[in-house]
């Protein structure tokens, strides 16, 4: 049983990254390529796997707010 749950939280986690990641893109209005340099360098997936257990609990935008301010603390420009 631990496999489908292991499983479900996995296919949530993907989901969560890909709607972060259309948001972001079209919010900051970059491209696809832009976008994805932006998440690889500052390493936003590892960011959103880390927060998971908040992020799945709230919705996209606060996410996305979230995301904002850790790559402003971070030294980003979007």
């Amino acid at each position: 049983m631990s496999e489908v749950i292991g499983e479900k939280k996995e296919d949530d986690l993907f989901l969560i990254q890909i709607r972060l990641f259309r948001l972001a893109q079209n919010k900051w209005n970059l491209d696809e390529k832009e976008c994805s340099n932006l998440f690889n360098k500052y390493k936003i997936y590892d960011y959103i796997e880390t927060c998971y257990e908040f992020f799945h609990l709230q919705g996209d935008e606060a996410n996305l707010t979230d995301i904002e301010n850790y790559l402003k603390n971070n030294g980003a420009e979007i």
